[in-house]
């Protein structure tokens, strides 16, 4: 008996050690590929002056710009150094249900942490150089880890938690008000919360958080002002009170429904059976989902990636639904692996069509057939579990609908996942990247390098002149020694004849019309739809093709630089030349 329960925990742990595998790898593959964006870039300017020893203003993300300052100064900056730190609190947050299995069950902690590692949205935010998925993965470890007795190591999550901004804010609210409705059901014979059990004493979770706030924040004492940068993260958030709403509230929703389709059915069956079984654990889970969607909804400085603090209970709800339904045994396991492939065609035949009507022109006639023949597509999917239901067994029906749907919806998650984490062509848009997306910054770069590499010999050694208040382009800018920042609408552009300017389009300046030669490059693109959603609702869905709105700068180049100019060479042009 022994010898058994050893190895299914061995098994166990080696499951859970590939799910992290797998979770890290997702995270860490081309996490470097995309440039960052204008919020990235902010951040990541910030640790690259600690890096070189500057003052800077860690506030209101010290944690962040601290470790990564000093991945910079020990590796170099890069867009996969800047990345890194939430990329690897992001595939470590996949260990959260490990510690949680015993209240969870094994096989819904299993289920919970492959889905944690695969849904699209916290990939996405695992590949950000920004707070919100440090705030959210150090905040479950800390939680986990003191579940389980560890208060020393949890006290270092919590110190890291605290250090990673107005992210945590909303979070430790939900859990909050979740925990005090808990509480008052508990003292009426509702819920009830799991005791936590430790075998060591607080002051040690307490010693090792302050330690943490204080090595972590200040960088091993080299930046004082962290010690109070952390407490920055409180008005940050509620300036957001304040701020006119951004992003209509149900393009969150849309969001929660277009990239999260597997856990939200399943999530709110969970939910509802929940409350009908009086099950305290999927009570409080649900309740922790519901104030998060209200605190994420209601906040008028949202993002989409307020949504992520909703990600985990909804989740988890479904790893308790899918436990369920996916391991029990059917009568006629045959009839439900039929109805599996049935129903796994079906979607595919859905997909195809809507594919089609994402190609076509919106008012095509051949649309309303389309749209017919999907209406009709879920109507035979509803008749065959019927006839199955009927001939067989309801049973076989549920399972072979339940098997068909996980299927579907997995490959589904699968592609969103993909889609929304790696490098995308242009015109594609994901609603849980950062707005506004770095355009054509790498394009604008590569033409900078081929004319520095041409006319020197070597790369980055033009003097530019930066007359445009992006973060984005200081980031990339960053290794010119000879970089000039000036104010916007600067008319002395042309002052000491830099080699390089670069302009926003609408800036009309005659000498450099005269002087140099100009090429337009988008430099950040904004959705271009007013709703929650696109217009062509398919073509997004099925391409991720959707309106942008896009904002365009000038790289002018001084005209010696090109053959026929004042200073003439006998070099080639560069591979990207300007015209």
């Amino acid at each position: 008996m022994s010898s058994d329960l050893s190895n299914r925990l061995s098994i166990e742990r080696l499951l859970f050690f590939l799910i992290v595998s797998l979770a890290l790898a997702l995270r860490l593959l081309n996490l470097g590929a995309t440039p960052l964006a204008e919020g990235e870039a902010g951040l990541a300017l910030k640790a690259f002056d600690v890096a070189r020893g500057e003052r800077a203003a860690l506030d209101p993300q010290p944690g962040y710009v601290a470790l990564t300052g000093a991945v910079f100064a020990l590796f170099g900056s890069s867009e996969f150094a800047a990345r890194l730190w939430p990329a690897l609190v992001g595939g470590l947050l996949v260990l959260a249900p490990f510690f949680f299995r015993r209240i969870l069950g094994r096989e819904a902690a299993l289920i919970l942490a492959l889905g944690l590692a695969l849904d699209p949205g916290l990939v996405a935010l695992s590949r950000q150089a920004d707070g919100p998925m440090m705030a959210l993965g150090l905040t479950m470890l800390t939680l986990g880890l003191a579940f389980n007795g560890s208060l020393a190591l949890a006290g270092v999550a919590a110190g890291l938690a605290l250090l990673s901004g107005p992210a945590l804010l909303p979070g430790l609210l939900a859990l909050l008000i979740a925990g005090g409705i808990s509480w008052a059901l508990a003292g009426s014979g509702g819920l009830t919360l799991p005791a936590w059990q430790s075998k060591n004493s607080p002051r040690s979770g307490l010693l090792t958080a302050l330690l943490t706030l204080v090595v972590a924040g200040t960088l091993f004492l080299r930046f004082p002002e962290g010690l109070s940068a952390w407490l920055a993260g409180l008005p940050a958030y509620l300036s957001g009170w304040a701020q006119l709403p951004s992003i209509p509230v149900l393009r969150l929703l849309a969001a929660l429904a277009v990239y999260q389709p597997l856990p939200l059915v399943f999530g709110l069956i969970g939910a509802v059976r929940g409350w009908l079984r009086a099950d305290r654990l999927a009570q409080g889970l649900s309740l922790w989902l519901g104030i998060s969607l209200v605190l994420a909804v209601i906040y008028p400085a949202r993002q989409v990636s307020d949504l992520a603090w909703a990600l985990l209970p909804l989740w988890a709800l479904a790893a308790r639904e899918l436990s369920g339904l996916l391991i029990a045994s059917s009568d006629y396991p045959v009839v439900s692996l039929g109805q599996t492939a049935l129903i796994f065609a079906l979607l595919a035949l859905i997909w195809m069509n809507l594919a089609g009507l994402g190609q076509s022109v919106p008012e095509a006639q051949g649309n309303l057939i389309r749209l017919a023949v999907i209406g009709g597509v879920l109507g035979l999917a509803v008749v065959t579990t019927s006839l199955v239901g009927l001939g067989w067994s309801w049973r076989a029906a549920r399972q072979g609908l339940v098997w068909g749907l996980c299927a579907g919806l997995s490959v589904y998650t699968l592609a969103g996942m993909w889609g929304a984490s790696q490098l995308r062509v242009p015109g594609r848009i994901d609603l849980w990247t950062p707005v506004p997306e770095s355009a054509d910054v790498g394009l604008l770069m590569k033409t900078l390098s081929d004319l520095s590499s041409w006319h020197t010999g070597e790369v980055a050694s033009l003097d530019v002149t930066l007359a445009v208040d992006s973060p984005a382009l200081r980031w990339v800018l960053r290794d010119y020694p000879s970089l000039s920042v000036v104010p916007e609408g600067d008319k002395l552009l042309t002052s000491g004849s830099p080699s390089i300017v670069v302009t926003r389009q609408s800036v009309e300046e005659p000498s450099l019309a005269a002087s140099y030669r100009g090429q337009d490059f988008a430099l950040d693109a904004y959705p271009g739809w007013a709703g929650a959603l696109p217009p062509n609702l398919a073509r997004w869905l099925v391409f991720r093709l959707a309106p942008l709105q896009e904002e365009q700068v000038i790289l002018w180049a001084r005209v010696d630089l090109f053959p026929g100019g004042s200073a003439l060479s006998g070099n080639s042009p560069p591979e990207s030349q300007l015209p």
